[in-house]
């Protein structure tokens, strides 16, 4: 059946019920002409639609797979992989890719190897596209579906024969928070000597939820810990405006970070582009070995030592353009590649968050960026981001105001939480939730 048998009939027909309801109106109507010119460009343009629908294919992350290998394994070539991730690198982070992990790609129709569409949904309301226009151009669009946020405020004791994790998981904290939590208060308590049964904590919870019931996203605002052998605890959320800042993280009401390593973040803002293992390289299009992470920056920005030590190598390579090598205290070594500039010199020591170099674009790169790699003291190399970092132990000056304000707010929220309703969570676990929103 002809698109147009079924679709006129049906177009007409409403636009005659359109005509009856606006008879009072005394503006002047398109002539009948026009209104079925008009009809037949909405028939055409849904033919075409129709004609030049994306064949999507899923492109799922398999294990030790970064973004390219995953594209190219759908039928994407280097060239149009790396224009994906070039598009997207501003904007989203892919760098660190889970086994599982789905992505859609859309392919023209009348050339099956060029492909129109990408699609990333970081999750259920919140969806990334990628459109390929007729000059061969990729447009960005994000998407993004009604979700509502709540305050939730967890209040739990340590029972017998559990743990922390345990419990923190027991009364509904959702897992990837569980973790947050823990490594935040373990950096104060010792959980290993020190915990006791009927010790309590509080967690106070920033939640986005999808419909209402789908948790997709939040963040630890507050941590408390009060016990038998632990002086009463608090954890404190701190946010720049800029979301990718090596700032955002937990600290103590006097501006104390709450992280277990010493190690100081190389860049002021953190947005990865390429992840530690085995990948598809970006220019030769051939397996490699990455040997470590690749963090987005623009020529210039600044780089600093993640820690005290010698430099042992300043110099430049082919491969790996401007490059700094630093050997710390435990015989670990950081390297820097693809700088501008270098800063220091071979057998100059250097102190934790000192400026070294700064981003660049040189030797085997496809952009500018840093490659940041950490060598154990056997030789191998090990991923970066296994490596807890901090921007600085101690905020101050503006740093530590702004914390300070800020948790006046997270007090305010926690009195307004604890005074509604509560919800018993189990008799058995003896805690409870409450929630507002904002």
């Amino acid at each position: 059946m002809r698109v147009e048998s079924f679709f006129l009939p049906v177009l007409f027909f409403a636009f005659l019920i359109s005509s009856c309801k606006q008879e009072e109106i005394v503006e002047k109507q398109p002539s009948p002409e026009a209104q079925f010119a008009e009809i037949q460009r909405k028939i055409d343009s849904l033919q075409n639609f129709i004609s030049n629908r994306p064949i999507l294919k899923a492109a799922i992350v398999e294990p030790n797979f970064g973004l390219f290998q995953t594209l190219q394994s759908v039928g994407l070539d280097l060239k149009q992989s790396l224009q994906i991730g070039n598009t997207l690198a501003d904007t989203v982070e892919l760098g660190a890719l889970k086994a599982g992990q789905v992505f859609w790609v859309g392919f023209d129709p009348k050339d099956t190897s060029r492909a129109v569409l990408f699609r990333y949904a970081e999750n259920l309301a919140t969806l990334h596209f990628l459109m390929r226009d007729s000059a061969d151009e990729w447009t960005y669009k994000i998407v993004e579906k009604p979700a509502s946020v709540r305050y939730a405020l967890y209040d739990g004791v340590l029972q017998e024969g559990g743990n922390l994790y345990n419990a923190l998981r027991d009364i509904g904290i959702p897992q990837n928070m569980v973790g947050v939590v823990a490594g935040v208060l373990e950096c104060k308590v010792n959980f290993r000597t020190d915990a006791r049964v009927g010790d309590k904590f509080k967690i106070l919870l920033k939640e986005t939820r999808f419909q209402d019931t789908i948790w997709i996203g939040g963040s630890v605002l507050y941590a408390g810990y009060n016990g038998s052998r632990v002086k009463h605890s608090e954890a404190f959320l701190y946010l720049e405006a800029d979301p990718k800042s090596s700032y955002n993280a937990h600290y103590t009401e006097d501006g104390e970070a709450l992280i277990h390593s010493g190690l100081r973040y190389p860049l002021d803002r953190l947005h990865i582009t390429s992840g530690y293992g085995s990948r598809i390289h970006p220019i030769t299009g051939s397996r490699a070995f990455h040997s470590g992470v690749d963090y987005r920056g623009a020529v210039g920005t600044p780089v600093y030592a993640v820690a005290e030590g010698v430099v042992v190598q300043s110099s430049f390579s082919n491969e790996n353009g401007n490059f700094i090598a630093i050997k710390h205290s435990d015989n670990s070594q950081s390297w820097y590649l693809h700088l501008s500039q270098r800063g220091v010199s071979n057998g100059q020591r250097v102190k934790g968050r000192q400026t070294i170099g700064k981003v660049g674009n040189t030797g085997r790169s496809s952009g500018p960026h840093l490659h940041l790699a950490i060598k154990q003291p056997n030789g191998s190399w090990m991923n970066p981001l296994l490596k807890k970092m901090i921007a600085t132990p101690k905020l101050e000056g503006a740093k530590l105001m702004a914390l300070k304000e800020q948790i006046k707010t997270i007090r305010d929220i926690l009195d307004k939480t604890e005074a509604a309703e509560p919800r018993g969570i189990s008799d058995s676990l003896q805690a409870t939730v409450k929630w507002i929103e904002p």
